[in-house]
């Protein structure tokens, strides 16, 4: 290329620069906080429930005592005691940190994924019983 051509080339280059958009900064969410109150509804009705099926299967088992209850008894209820107690304290962490995220809408996804999560000892609970009632 000849120096015309550089200089050409430069110039157009330095136009660009210079005369590029300015960056506009990343708009917050507004609704930033809808998905750590819906899931924390959801899991306040769910709470109920669990609830129920935690106490009386627990109830339901106790007559074959702790050195008499097969494999197949055992295993879910000890699943669905793990479930109970991370219910306690992974759903309400999990929907503390989907607020802590920043408020910006490239996070809204990660925030969702991270709601939701509270969710799943609720889910463990439930998915435990139809194990005990298939296995038990």
């Amino acid at each position: 290329m000849t120096t015309k051509q550089w200089d050409a080339v430069y110039a157009r280059a330095h136009w660009a620069a210079q005369h590029r958009a300015p960056r506009q900064p990343e708009e917050r969410d507004r609704q930033a906080w809808t998905p750590s109150v819906a899931v924390g509804l959801v899991a306040l009705a769910l709470h109920v429930l669990v609830q129920l099926v935690y106490g009386f299967s627990v109830m339901a088992t106790d007559g074959c005592g702790s050195d008499h209850c097969p494999p197949g008894v055992t295993g879910p209820l000890t699943a669905m005691s793990l479930g109970y107690y991370g219910i306690l304290t992974l759903t309400p962490l999990a929907l503390i940190v989907a607020l802590a995220l920043p408020w910006r809408y490239r996070w809204r996804r990660v925030r969702i994924l991270v709601a939701c999560a509270g969710l799943l000892p609720h889910l463990t609970v439930f998915l435990s019983l139809v194990a005990l009632v298939a296995f038990g």
